[in-house]
């Protein structure tokens, strides 16, 4: 192999490099702000309200396809928790490792006040 190939090879590696370097830093700039939304998304007023008209429309349904009303009133208690759940799920894979700030510095600051109460 030449000189003006292993030159070559070694600019490729190099535009390789900028470009993945690039790519993270878009990456680092919009994840934050996905799962800022992704949790508001889960835990907002608007989300409790899609939550109860989905479970009552459940409920509804069994009620009109013939399922008595207190076994229907089971399942959509089961369905309500099962949704629950999920959020939390979700949240806890989001929240954990990644220490968001779900609103401007506020949880950042109790998790490092919690920090320093654990250290002193």
């Amino acid at each position: 192999m030449g000189e003006r190939e292993r030159e070559e090879g070694r600019r490729h590696r190099v535009s390789d490099a900028e470009e993945v370097a690039e790519v993270l830093g878009a990456v680092s700039e919009a994840l934050p702000k996905l799962i800022r939304d992704t949790i508001r998304s889960v835990i907002s007023e608007e989300a409790g309200r899609n939550l109860g008209k989905a479970v009552g429309a459940f409920y509804k349904e069994l009620v009109s396809s013939g399922i008595a009303p207190e076994d229907a009133l089971d399942m959509a208690k089961k369905y309500l928790t099962s949704l629950m759940e999920s959020g939390e799920s979700l949240l806890k894979a989001i929240k954990g490792p990644l220490k968001v700030q779900v609103r401007a510095g506020e949880e950042e600051a109790e998790e490092e006040g919690a920090e320093e109460e654990t250290e002193g």
